[in-house]
């Protein structure tokens, strides 16, 4: 809707300035509203799409509720055998959708077809399936270690499902599964303690920064917005008796993200690293002072200044640059 305002407003100028004239502007514009008409999908192929994905909740569902009710009397060959069905089940229906083999691992972007759409859903389902699979087989008395073995595998195929299709459920996938990852190896390999998973999350928030860097993602906004949330999550948990690491952190955090916008004019970042910096102003003064009132509002003045200040610098800058 605001790209045909935008493009609206563009012919208008163009016909006021005498570049189109009013026969040539009825004729983009009908042209314009044309092809958008036959973009849009229609109303049984909607219908469809959303009684796929109803069908797919209802029988994931279900597929759950009869699990739950025979889960204590099944061996745990039984289980694993039945949860291997539904994890090849989903991932062969997402390789069908998808075009097959031929058609995975060589698209740049999500077609944003109905058919792909699914298919991305069904490769996420496919992982999460995966994972318990994993974490049954190798279950051992309710050992820790079987479900971090779990989330490396379950981590590894978000991976290729994204990898297979990229798609926007394929790169929250990987999030999710990460996110999961890191401190569950974290805890079952060193026996550490929530200072040092934070760490582990805020290293792993590095990574997602420098992989959206270098493109290895199609949805760059998604892929700084994981990097800024997993990485202010670590940079919190550091501080779990200490405030000053993780006000650090943060700082570190909001550091990257205008460092990154100088180079990729990307909102999010400067977004997430205006609230990484107010995070950390706020819990360096409560640190340093004790937290009292007046210290707040110090920090609450030179916040006004600073934007008072911004906002006079950009309007210069607008109204000097062509």
């Amino acid at each position: 809707m605001q790209s045909e305002t935008v493009t609206s407003v563009v012919l208008e100028r163009l016909v006021a300035e005498g570049v189109l004239t009013a026969a040539q502007f009825e004729a983009v514009a009908a042209a314009l509203a044309a092809e958008e008409s036959k973009n849009r999908p229609p109303p049984g192929k909607l219908l469809a799409e959303i009684a796929a994905y109803v069908g797919a909740g209802l029988l994931f569902g279900g597929s759950g509720l009869v699990l739950a009710g025979s889960w204590e009397n099944m061996a745990q060959v039984a289980r694993v055998v039945t949860f291997a069905v539904v994890t090849i089940g989903l991932a062969g229906g997402g390789i069908a959708l998808a075009g097959g083999f031929s058609a995975l691992f060589h698209r740049a972007v999500d077609g944003h077809t109905a058919r792909l759409r699914l298919a991305t859903v069904l490769f996420a389902l496919a992982a999460a399936a995966m994972t318990v699979t994993l974490g049954i087989a190798v279950d051992n008395g309710g050992s820790h270690a079987a479900w971090a073995y779990a989330t490396v595998a379950g981590t590894v195929a978000a991976v290729l499902g994204y990898l297979a299709l990229p798609s926007l459920t394929g790169l929250l996938t990987c999030a999710v599964f990460s996110a999961v990852m890191v401190p569950t190896v974290l805890d079952v390999t060193f026996d550490v303690d929530e200072p040092w998973i934070g760490v582990g999350l805020f290293v792993l928030g590095g990574v997602w920064f420098a992989l959206t860097r270098i493109g290895a993602f199609a949805e760059l906004w998604v892929g700084y917005s994981v990097a800024i949330l997993i990485s202010v999550v670590g940079a919190q948990l550091t501080g779990d008796h200490n405030l000053t690491p993780a006000y650090l952190l943060t700082a570190v955090v909001a550091v990257a993200c205008f460092a990154l916008y100088a180079t990729q004019r990307s909102a999010v970042l400067v977004i997430g690293g205006g609230a990484a910096i107010a995070l950390a102003a706020a819990e360096a003064v409560w640190t340093w002072t004790d937290g009292t009132v007046g210290a707040a509002g110090a920090v609450l003045a030179v916040g006004a200044i600073v934007l008072i200040v911004g906002a006079v610098l950009l309007s210069r800058a607008s109204k000097t640059s062509p």
